[in-house]
């Protein structure tokens, strides 16, 4: 294993997104498949959406139940709407999608388990980012079979990002039969990135990315107070996959897109106030 150390990245948020080719389309950039919302909770996937957008993914496709399609469609008009039950159709998924996400609002019971399996399992080698109740389901008793399908497909090379706060990190640790029962995020990140072998992003006010073999990143420079507010981790999840979109590798998008929401973050903070500040003003101020 390579002896890791701790690394800052530094520059702003336009150092921190892909180039752009002046020849490209709105299908060089990069399909973002998005499982996210469900009766009550569309919003999570909009802020998801919009983020994915804002960072330049070229087309966001949004999978969630039927009673937030007009939601969905009124707030976020760019994204496709696919409906939230995919069980069977992931081979037609699988042909138009380039990277997924999946967690942010979809509940944690039997059914949501059951869309998680038939994603994961039926999305190939694409990119793939778990966030929020899919952390949730995965550490569950419903949903635990679905660790060793990941772990095996990091080991065949998939690029798989997790991004739990500390709560989703304990959750995720009861799955490690040795696991350290405390711990600062740094070392309990640690041990879930080595246990699943992909990018863990460590959430918190100091929040690091993760990836076995590869020097740990800090973001300690930037952000504020103002986003610890509802919805920011779902806007974190989307900026992740709008660069795994564009081509970035799972390390190197988690990275900079913690940088990217910090900075956005700050800018936002800026201009509102850090008590004024909302999920949504940090995707605002991707620029």
């Amino acid at each position: 294993m390579k002896k890791r150390k701790m690394i800052h990245l530094s520059g702003g948020i336009r150092e921190c997104l892909p180039e752009r080719d002046p020849s490209g389309h709105k299908g060089t950039f990069g399909k973002a498949f998005i499982y996210s919302g469900s009766f009550g909770s569309a919003g999570c996937a909009i802020l998801a959406g919009h983020a994915a957008y804002r960072t330049g993914a070229g087309m966001v496709k949004i999978s969630s139940p039927e009673c937030n399609r007009v939601i969905i469609q009124t707030a976020l008009p760019e994204a496709l709407y696919d409906t939230g039950s995919f069980t069977g159709r992931m081979h037609a998924i699988d042909r138009w999608s380039d990277v997924y996400m999946a967690g942010p609002g979809i509940g944690t019971d039997a059914e949501a388990a059951a869309q998680l399996d038939a994603l994961i399992n039926g999305s190939g080698s694409k990119p793939l980012l778990l966030d929020a109740d899919a952390l949730t389901v995965i550490s569950s008793d419903a949903g635990r079979y679905l660790s060793d399908d990941l772990r095996r497909q990091s080991a065949e090379g998939r690029q798989i990002v997790l991004t739990p706060h500390e709560g989703e990190l304990h959750r995720l640790l009861k799955l490690i039969s040795e696991a350290p029962s405390d711990g600062d995020r740094l070392s309990l990140g640690m041990a879930v990135s080595e246990y699943f072998g992909c990018t863990v992003v460590a959430k918190g006010a100091v929040t690091y990315t993760i990836t076995p073999d590869e020097d740990v990143v800090c973001n300690d420079d930037c952000g504020n107070s103002g986003m610890a507010t509802a919805g920011s981790g779902d806007v974190l999840a989307g900026i992740i996959t709008g660069l795994l979109a564009q081509g970035y590798d799972a390390h190197k998008a988690a990275s900079r897109g913690v940088r990217i929401h910090a900075l956005a973050g700050d800018k936002a903070a800026a201009a509102k106030c850090e008590h004024a500040l909302m999920a949504g003003d940090i995707a605002e101020y991707i620029f």
